[in-house]
């Protein structure tokens, strides 16, 4: 059986956990970032392995769409001490981990396709979590899909683009849940332009949480 999330831009833990080759930091505040199974009766964590790193993204070049995701990778990267995630841009989509498409997100995440209402109402984005066969399978690769509203090419979506995709990468390195702090970037519809603290925090912590959830092909 299939069960497949969809993750839009639109929940809440704190925790920390010490690995053996460093320590995760105990700072507060965090959010709840797993993501539930549909019986409810577990929850899922994932963070990309190490020998998985750095992860291979392909973004189709659209609307400037490779630099955007090289930001959002940049971003993310910052937010992590020890080096436990890492990102490069592919040129193989097949090979991918990852793949971001420009374009509507399929029907079945269309009920959950989230909207930048606050700042920049222009595009959209979802994240594909596709957990198989059994749920502690995360089928690769993720798909994010980044789509403009209006008519690119009379509105200026840079900034709209830079939000969803700092957003969406969040989705896609474990952060599956929304926060329900306006200010963070993995709010539904965040004000803000950058990671915030919560979202930095949570980020490191779930890099060191056991995961249960395992990348397969």
């Amino acid at each position: 059986m299939t069960a497949r999330r969809t993750l839009p831009l639109a929940l809440l833990l704190a925790g920390a956990l010490s690995c053996a080759e460093a320590t995760s930091p105990s700072r507060v505040p965090s959010y709840e970032w797993r993501l539930p199974t549909e019986d409810g009766l577990d929850t899922l964590s994932f963070h990309w392995p190490t020998d998985m790193l750095p992860v291979k993204i392909w973004v189709e070049d659209s609307l400037g769409m490779p630099d955007r995701v090289n930001e959002a990778i940049e971003a993310w990267r910052s937010a992590f001490l020890y080096g436990e995630y890492d990102a490069i841009l592919v040129s193989d989509s097949s090979s991918a981990d990852v793949v971001v498409r420009v374009l509507v997100a399929p029907r079945k995440a269309m009920a959950t396709v989230g909207r930048l209402q606050t700042l920049f109402p222009g595009c959209e984005g979802a994240t594909d979590i596709d957990t198989v066969t059994t749920r502690f399978q995360l089928q690769l690769p993720v798909r994010m899909y980044l789509t403009p509203r209006y008519d690119p090419a009379t509105t200026d979506l840079t900034e709209c683009f830079r939000i969803t995709a700092r957003h969406e990468l969040g989705h896609s390195l474990g952060l599956f849940q929304h926060t329900s702090d306006i200010r963070d970037i993995m709010y539904g519809d965040p004000e803000a332009e950058g990671l915030s603290a919560p979202d930095i925090n949570t980020a490191q912590i779930a890099a060191h949480w056991p995961a249960n959830l395992i990348p397969t092909r």
